[in-house]
């Protein structure tokens, strides 16, 4: 497989990925990212400007959000902005104590390879709740369905069992090692 290459710097979307890909390497570049709720236009936004660059290898591309019932989905792919302005438990404290604390994590993950670009979405079911873990974002406050934990507390290994990464990130690996094999 060619080298993979990651338009992301963040540690915990990193050790995420290298899980998939162990071989992939950090893409030191810059891109506008398209302030939208729905994280699937907003990985297509940036595979554009990745496209541009023209870049031998397979990029990989991803975003999340945090689609919560009682803000009728909202932040969604914002949720980085709400939790600078709010923080994790700030958020989970917005949602009023009669409405609901269902929420949707969704990761988008793109590939731009060889002129083509194609995304793959993951969901992960759950509820927000007080903080508890040590892993960065909203992960503290968002408890995974059927677990009782949120995936700020579990390790590593329970985490890529229920991230909403898993799956995106097992398809871009088959899509990247199908036109890599067709090239041999």
């Amino acid at each position: 497989m060619n080298n993979v290459l990651l338009a992301s710097q963040n540690a915990i979307k990193l050790e995420e990925v290298r899980s998939v890909f162990p071989e992939v390497e950090v893409l030191h570049v810059e891109l506008l990212e398209m302030q939208a709720v729905d994280v699937r236009r907003v990985v297509e936004h940036k595979l554009e400007q990745v496209a541009a660059l023209g870049l031998p290898g397979p990029v990989i591309v991803e975003d999340t959000g945090l689609a919560l019932e009682a803000w009728n989905g909202l932040p969604g792919a914002l949720v980085k902005w709400f939790l600078d302005g709010l923080s994790a438990q700030g958020l989970r404290e917005a949602i009023p104590s009669h409405g609901s604390t269902a929420a949707i994590a969704t990761s988008a993950v793109g590939v731009v390879f060889n002129g083509e670009c194609e995304v793959w979405e993951g969901h992960t079911e759950g509820k927000l709740v007080d903080g508890r873990g040590r892993l960065g974002g909203w992960t503290p406050v968002f408890e995974v369905a059927d677990t009782g934990l949120t995936l700020g507390e579990m390790g590593f290994d329970d985490r890529m069992r229920w991230t909403m990464r898993r799956e995106p990130l097992l398809a871009a690996r088959e899509w990247i090692a199908e036109r890599t094999a067709t090239k041999r």
